[in-house]
């Protein structure tokens, strides 16, 4: 599964939590549009309506045939100044009287009210206006004067879209805020989540215990279920992973002894068999199939005990790489000899210590001389070469074999994994496997590849050196 295609707890409390704030700030958004249209509308209307009066007072105070044009620029004083309107004036009556704006009077509206302004809007010269109209008697009229006053909307759409930037501009702070905020907490709750990876991930290095169960006493409330789960499921499978190892661990310890009869009669009945050739090779061939199967047997034990004890073995102990590396070569001189294959040690002679379990690391080197004789040619030679450097103790055995292709190297390590060619000579398949096995647990690296001449194979084991631990 493509893992930019996986759900995410993060990212559906992060929407869960963030799409609520922005449906509530679009709504806010859209309420503040309508507050502002109404707050500018307000304000602008009394102002409108300021100039009206004022035109009123005029009218009253010097009688209305006296006013003309001019009665605008005291509108504008009354409106702020400067201003990006435009204004109009209009005094009639029923009668035909008219002063100001001949357009604006001739607009079919509805009737003025006496005594109370009320405003329209209305399309004057191409331009829409919002219009302040009011009735009023005045001295020497016999029928009540409709006083109009229109004023153009570029001011009030001026400053209701600054009035918008600002809203929207603190709305995507506030929305910004609460995502980055919200992002914050969700990462803060999912810390005892990551804890408990981080835990589960840090069981691979050497001494852990794979499945030891996940203490919940400082797990969170919701996360109980899940990791009591886990805990259910780490314990079947350390059951169902002992068992295997048990059965395996017996069937082999089981099998040791028949299997040694088996080849102590072989080597009796060759005994019996002198000079039947054909009867020699074949109980031949018996007895190396019995070793073989013995040494697969061996291994297997030794693959259930590191399993089983990964966690209980001693694995900061002194070895001295090079003295065991001596050691282990003394063991397989005869099978050396038996293959006529030469052995050689390149160490020095001072120690070269690492930090390990000698039995294990015994283990290793074994199966990878071992190996190295097992592919050689005859008349071949096997070279063991202990070397030393700032934080790491290396071990190189190299033969003169055919060597592993480059893109087998990895799978070689897999148990019971064998390379499928011609030459290949018979074994378990479980060498390199035990070998990376018991390198890992020493927090060590194994590794394969050429060796310096391009013939045969060279491997490489690196670990630890030895440190001693000062007491306080």
């Amino acid at each position: 599964m493509d893992a930019s295609a996986a759900p995410s707890i993060r990212r559906r409390l992060l929407q869960n939590m963030v799409l609520p704030v922005a449906v509530l700030a679009i709504v806010f958004g859209i309420g503040g549009a309508f507050l502002i249209h109404s707050v500018v509308s307000l304000t602008q209307d009394r102002l409108l309506d300021a100039a009206l009066v004022s035109i009123i007072d005029r009218a009253t105070a010097r009688g209305p045939a006296h006013l003309d044009n001019t009665v605008a620029q005291g509108a504008i004083e009354i409106l702020g100044g400067e201003t990006d309107d435009t204004f109009a004036f209009c005094i009639s009556d029923d009668a035909g009287f008219q002063r100001g704006d001949r357009e604006l009077c001739a607009l079919d509206t509805r009737p003025a009210p006496l005594g109370r302004i009320t405003h329209v809007p209305a399309d004057l010269s191409d331009n829409q206006v919002r219009i302040a109209m009011t009735s009023r008697t005045i001295e020497g009229f016999a029928r009540p004067l409709t006083f109009r006053m229109a004023e153009t909307l570029n001011s009030r759409l001026n400053m209701e879209a600054r009035m918008l930037v600002v809203l929207v501009f603190f709305e995507a702070v506030l929305l910004s805020a609460a995502a980055i905020l919200s992002y914050l907490a969700i990462l803060r709750g999912l810390l005892p989540l990551t804890e408990i990876s981080q835990e589960l991930l840090g069981r691979a290095p050497p001494g852990a215990i794979p499945f030891a169960r996940i203490d919940t006493a400082r797990v969170p409330e919701e996360a109980v279920d899940l990791v009591s789960a886990i805990n259910t499921l780490m314990e079947r499978l350390d059951e169902t992973i002992a068992g295997v190892r048990d059965f395996t661990a017996d069937a082999s310890h089981q099998l040791r002894s028949p299997l040694g009869g088996i080849k102590l009669h072989l080597e009796l009945l060759e005994r019996q068999a002198v000079g039947q050739d054909n009867l020699l090779a074949t109980l031949g061939e018996a007895q190396n199939g019995v070793t073989r199967l013995q040494r697969t047997l061996q291994q297997l034990i030794v693959l259930a005990r590191v399993d089983a004890k990964s966690g209980a073995v001693d694995l900061d102990q002194r070895v001295d790489l090079a003295r065991l590396a001596a050691d282990v070569l003394a063991e397989h001189v005869p099978k050396a000899l038996n293959r006529n294959v030469d052995i050689v040690l390149d160490a020095p002679d001072d120690p070269i210590n690492v930090t390990g379990n000698p039995l294990l690391l015994r283990e290793i080197i074994a199966n990878l001389v071992d190996n190295a004789i097992a592919h050689s040619a005859e008349g071949g030679c096997v070279t063991v070469r202990v070397m030393l450097d700032a934080t790491t103790g290396t071990i190189a055995v190299e033969d003169e074999g055919p060597g592993i292709p480059e893109e087998e190297r990895s799978r070689v390590f897999q148990r019971f994994y064998q390379i499928a060619r011609g030459d290949a000579k018979p074994g378990s398949g479980l060498g390199l496997a035990i070998a990376r096995r018991i390198a890992d647990l020493h927090g060590g690296l194994i590794t394969l590849g050429e060796t310096a001449s391009g013939h045969g194979l060279s491997a490489r084991l690196s670990l630890r050196l030895f440190q001693s631990k000062s007491l306080d």
